[in-house]
């Protein structure tokens, strides 16, 4: 059965620096895309912060997807999982924020995260750390997923592909990029929109010379005009309202247009009886 809690207790902390993968969920408010991104090499990228609070660096990616959302939303989950024996999986559930690496902020943030880890933190195109503040832990016992393969089990390297394996590092990919000067461009054309058209990493839209109010007011527009049962039926149940609040006489509801109508009818039909 899952067991929920409020905060990270020691024996949470424990079974996150032992895993060497997690995963990141996030998803709009409106929207086809339901996003879940693998995360590697936590000793060097996540931290925890305290019970509450957890952050990891965020690498440059041909997406942007959690980003997008945690600037639109904040909502985030984070999954730990493990396998075999002693299968266990942790759900953090929290509120995010997005601290770019042109922030202020970022390289005190960074250094924090580092002392907590007690190991250097630090990622080749690291754009961003992501900051979640957490609202529910919930661990439960893992017996979905499938054993780890024994030593020696043929079967783990029926499909070995010597290509795929010497298939370079997302951070050997990114000193390349960096030392190309061809970073900007890339984060500009592939980080600065998510899937569904959410604004993304604001140092790509910056590049790419975006109107952040226009572009921004328009994401707004679209989400609206997405929900316009919601926006339907919050204007109809304020007429209600009004109309109910009118036959109580809470509320007077006088139609101004109307009442200049009148006086000036009245005006004139007073102007005619003084030439009578």
């Amino acid at each position: 059965m899952p067991k929920f809690h409020s905060s990270l207790n020691d024996d949470h902390v424990s079974f996150i620096n032992a895993q060497s993968l997690f995963y990141v969920a996030s998803a709009p408010w409106v929207g086809s895309h339901i996003n879940i991104s693998p995360k590697g090499q936590p000793s060097q990228t996540f931290s925890i912060l305290g019970p509450n609070t957890v952050a990891y660096l965020d690498a440059t990616g041909h997406g942007c997807e959690t980003i997008a959302h945690v600037y639109e939303n904040g909502r985030l989950t984070l999954l730990f999982s493990s396998t075999g024996l002693a299968a266990k999986t942790l759900r953090i559930f929290g509120h995010a924020r997005v601290v770019e690496k042109w922030d202020q902020h970022f390289n005190e943030l960074r250094a924090k995260m580092a002392s907590e880890n007690g190991d250097s933190v630090d990622i080749t195109g690291a754009r961003a750390i992501i900051v979640c503040k957490i609202s529910r832990v919930q661990t439960s016992c893992g017996f979905s997923t499938l054993p780890g393969v024994e030593d020696g089990d043929a079967t783990a390297f029926a499909d070995h592909d010597e290509e795929k394996d010497a298939r370079e590092t997302l951070e050997a990919w990114a000193a390349k990029k960096i030392e190309r000067r061809e970073m900007m461009d890339f984060q500009r054309a592939n980080n600065a929109w998510s899937l569904d058209g959410l604004p993304g990493l604001k140092s790509a839209r910056m590049a790419a010379d975006q109107n952040f109010a226009v572009e921004d007011t328009k994401v707004w527009f679209r989400r609206v005009v997405r929900q316009w049962d919601a926006v339907a039926l919050g204007v109809v149940l304020g007429m209600v309202l009004m109309v109910l609040l009118g036959l109580v006489d809470f509320i007077h509801i006088e139609p101004r247009f109307l009442t200049h109508i009148l006086n000036f009818q009245k005006k004139q039909m007073g102007d005619y009886h003084d030439e009578l």
